[in-house]
């Protein structure tokens, strides 16, 4: 029993993961619309230049990588299978997309 609680956390955190990353994504594309607004408006909105936006969406695009591979390679076989049969294992699923990629650079059976 102990195993499967492992095995829920790392589908857990890597859709936690997924979830930040959608939501910074979101935030990004609402900073760009007022952007693109506030000179229509005549506001002020934001002193961030379009060239600071695209690094701080590089740097949150950096980060999440680096935090899927550390949860990704700190997993073990059974569980990374484990937690893909937990999935319907659908394309578009990107937990699921993830985790038989890693699977397959293991060489691990579905």
């Amino acid at each position: 029993m102990e195993n499967d609680a492992s095995e829920f956390d790392l589908l857990g955190q890597l859709r936690a993961l997924i979830e930040q990353r959608n939501e910074a994504a979101e935030a990004f594309d609402v900073f760009k619309q007022d952007a693109v607004m506030a000179p229509a408006a005549g506001s002020d909105i934001g002193e961030a230049s379009s060239d600071e936006a695209a690094s701080m969406a590089a740097e949150e695009v950096d980060t999440f990588t680096s935090q899927t591979e550390g949860l990704m390679e700190s997993a073990t076989d059974d569980e990374l299978v484990a937690a893909y049969r937990q999935t319907e294992g659908e394309v578009g699923d990107l937990a699921a997309e993830t985790l038989l990629d890693e699977m397959r650079r293991r060489n691990l059976d579905e």
